[in-house]
């Protein structure tokens, strides 16, 4: 497995200044350490009165004493040079990392911008903020730890290398117990690396429940669900703990193992070492500077096997990394897209949809939606009515049949192209966290303040939108705290005002309203609709009042179509509709059963 997955070394590669900075002061770092272990070989050598080391050399011209303080000092000079060049070391390293981490977040960000709706409607959410907020946080640590090994394993082959200079009998034990220690960090980083998927799960299965108690926090107070809710919680939060402590547990064994393993080489170094010089095949000076070598390569290898070990606790986060930015989105753009300016017709052919994880939900459904016509469509719950809308958005393609789109095939233009003529009131309005403003202008970005409040008058919001604390400027978001339902569907249809897209898609906008509320909202959606074509699908009938024609879907089938009066004695499920709305008499039920079910073979 490599240090840094692909995309992380492509972002690296930009910063080609910083990685040669680092390249060269890890090099540096290790060249000053090794010099430093020679120097006090010589340094030691000198004090016995060697005359072939170095301050044999400079005797002859100060003194013995002089030459081993300039000796001394070079030892000094190179201890300080390397912690200079360690200190500028992390800090270009902190710089790349921060490369990689602002990278990665923005590419998936981008990423998770281009994937389909229905990605969205199958994924765990607090699986896709656990991706881009826990698992780019350890990326982060997979990012530092790739980069200490790099500076760490220079350092500990530079001291090994000096030595092997010195001593190499020695340097083979001790490379013999070194091959030796790095069994158990393999067996160790083979555990961890299982163990961090089944951790992974269960930190972001924690987050989902906390997720689902603040969205349904109402909920669970009315049904008394708290302690349900909070026993959900703890389990869910020991069992995450506990896998934790196993991992923890796991790498605590592997950290014995190996300084066990080191302790053992240096006693080993130490007899051998000792008999060498007992036997005079080796100076008292060139075993403690040698075992000064070794030891001082424990610290680097230490480091080398808790960063190898990070790297694989965090795999399972770098998996997961992967696995979304290779996530391709269903609806995708053909490879020459045709033009798309203008809107004029849209017409279903024998359209087929099924979810990927569930039966079909419409079925041969053909109908034909001119320029400048409003069109209803209506049915039971489960009927398959916001999937059409959803059709006609392209958030989904057919599964069989066409969508013609101008008289052709929707799927012939870019999906960008198709939504840039599209504005939409859902019956769950939403807002950006941001101002008022900003919220509105979103519909057509770079347009002017006189555009936004333009927009707010025709969506009869204007003047409740200056009764907040800052006007347009006042924040708000999710939730809109401070906004009534019918407020925040205002807003939302003066940002489709402002949009001012030639194709309308309304999905019961007011069905989740009180009749006043209702009543402001239909007299916005009134002036949005004006010279639009729209597509509107209401609970409420009597909200089709300005519909030209209506369709009444069933079970997924087109069972009817026309205008309320045709309708009426035309369709059985239209007229039982109705009359359940309208609260009069209906006729006996098994007149009623009995026609619809008919209508719904036919």
């Amino acid at each position: 497995m490599p240090l840094l997955p692909r995309y992380a070394v492509a972002l690296l590669l930009r910063e080609k200044r910083l990685l040669v900075r680092f390249g060269l002061t890890s090099a540096g770092c290790t060249a000053l350490l090794m010099s430093a272990i020679l120097l006090i070989k010589e340094f030691l050598g000198g004090v016995l009165g060697d005359p072939a080391g170095l301050p044999g050399a400079l005797a002859a011209a100060v003194g013995i004493r002089a030459a081993l303080w300039i000796v001394a000092a070079l030892l000094l000079g190179a201890f300080v040079g390397a912690a200079l060049l360690t200190y500028d070391n992390k800090v270009t390293q902190q710089r790349l990392i921060r490369s990689i981490e602002a990278g990665v977040t923005e590419r998936l960000v981008r990423h998770l911008l281009t994937l389909s709706v229905g990605f969205y409607e199958r994924q765990s959410q607090g699986d896709l903020i656990e991706t881009v907020r826990q698992d780019v946080a350890h990326l982060r640590q997979v990012a530092v730890a790739a980069a200490e090994m790099v500076l760490y394993g220079m350092t500990a082959a530079g001291l090994l290398a000096t030595a092997t200079y010195m001593s190499p009998q020695l340097a083979a034990t001790a490379l013999s117990i070194t091959a030796v220690a790095a069994v158990p960090v393999l067996l160790t980083a083979r555990k961890l690396r299982r163990r961090s998927f089944g951790l992974r799960r269960k930190g972001y299965l924690l987050f989902d429940s906390i997720l689902q108690m603040l969205r349904g926090i109402r909920i669970i107070k009315i049904y008394q669900g708290e302690e349900s809710e909070a026993k959900q919680a703890t389990e869910r939060t020991r069992r995450y703990f506990e896998e934790l402590i196993r991992i923890t547990r796991i790498t605590a064994m592997g950290n014995v193992a190996l300084e066990s393993l080191a302790g053992l080489g240096i006693v080993i170094i130490t007899i051998v070492g000792g008999f060498q010089v007992m036997d005079g095949r080796l100076e008292w000076p060139g075993l403690l500077a040698f075992l000064m070598a070794v030891r001082g390569a424990h610290g680097p290898l230490h480091h080398l096997n808790s960063s190898y070990l990070s790297i694989q606790r965090h795999s399972a986060s770098l998996h997961r990394i992967d696995e979304l930015l290779a996530t391709r989105p269903a609806v995708v753009d053909p490879p020459q897209p045709a033009p798309l300016t203008e809107f004029a017709s849209l017409r279903f052919d024998s359209v087929d949809f099924a979810y990927e994880r569930g039966g079909v939900v419409l079925h041969d459904v053909s109908f034909d939606l001119p320029c400048g016509e409003v069109l209803g469509v209506v049915g039971p719950s489960g009927a398959g009515k916001t999937t059409l809308l959803n059709l006609v958005a392209r958030f989904y393609d057919p599964t069989s049949g066409q969508i013609r789109l101008n008289d052709r095939d929707i799927r012939s233009y870019r999906a960008a192209d198709v939504h840039r003529l599209i504005g939409i009131v859902t019956q769950d309005p939403f807002l950006f966290a941001a101002t008022v403003r900003d919220n509105i202008r979103c519909g057509r970005p770079g347009s002017s303040d006189r555009d936004v409040e333009a927009a707010a008058r025709a969506a009869d919001i204007h003047e409740e939108i200056l009764r907040l604390p800052r006007g347009y400027d006042t924040m708000v978001g999710v939730g809109a705290q401070g906004l009534s339902g019918g407020q925040v569907q205002r807003i939302n249809i003066a940002r489709a005002i402002l949009k001012n897209a030639p194709l309308l898609i309304l999905d019961e906008a007011t069905s989740s309203l009180d009749s006043i509320a209702e009543s402001k909202v239909q007299k916005a959606l009134g002036t949005l609709m004006r010279g639009r074509t729209t597509l509107m699908v209401a609970h409420r009938l009597s909200t089709l009042r300005s519909a030209s024609r209506i369709l009444v879907l069933d079970r997924g089938a087109l069972v009817a179509a026309g205008d309320h009066e045709e309708l009426l004695v035309r369709s059985a499920v239209y007229r039982q509709m109705w009359e359940t709305q309208t609260l009069k008499r209906p006729q006996p039920a098994t007149q009623v059963d009995q026609a619809v079910e008919l209508e719904r073979q036919a």
